[in-house]
């Protein structure tokens, strides 16, 4: 997703279209696992349309005094079921959560 670029290269296409309709055509495309890596606005969007189903999170042990949030303000109440947790030899933490359908 892109507000300003656009085309195609070797490896990548840049969109600016409907985020519902890119999401239902990849999906009709690739199948049924789209993975989304970072970008609170679009993360935010898409809770917003209920496209996201599973959550992965990473805790990276490094304290900062600010920061980009990882969620904005505005999305909808999510109830969320912890899956299973992964830890890396570096110390990162990964949670991996899924949507439930209630709040």
């Amino acid at each position: 997703m892109s507000r300003s670029r656009t085309g195609f290269d070797e490896n990548v296409e840049c969109y600016s279209g409907n985020l519902k309709n890119l999401i239902e055509d990849l999906k009709n495309r690739a199948g049924s696992n789209i993975f989304i890596d970072g970008g609170a606005e679009i993360v935010n969007e898409l809770l917003k349309i209920d496209m996201i189903d599973e959550f992965i999170i990473s805790i990276i042990p490094i304290f900062l005094g600010s920061g980009i949030r990882l969620f904005k303000d505005g999305r909808p109440n999510k109830r969320l079921n912890l899956k299973s947790t992964k830890e890396f030899t570096s110390g990162l933490v990964q949670l991996w959560y899924e949507k439930l359908n209630i709040l």
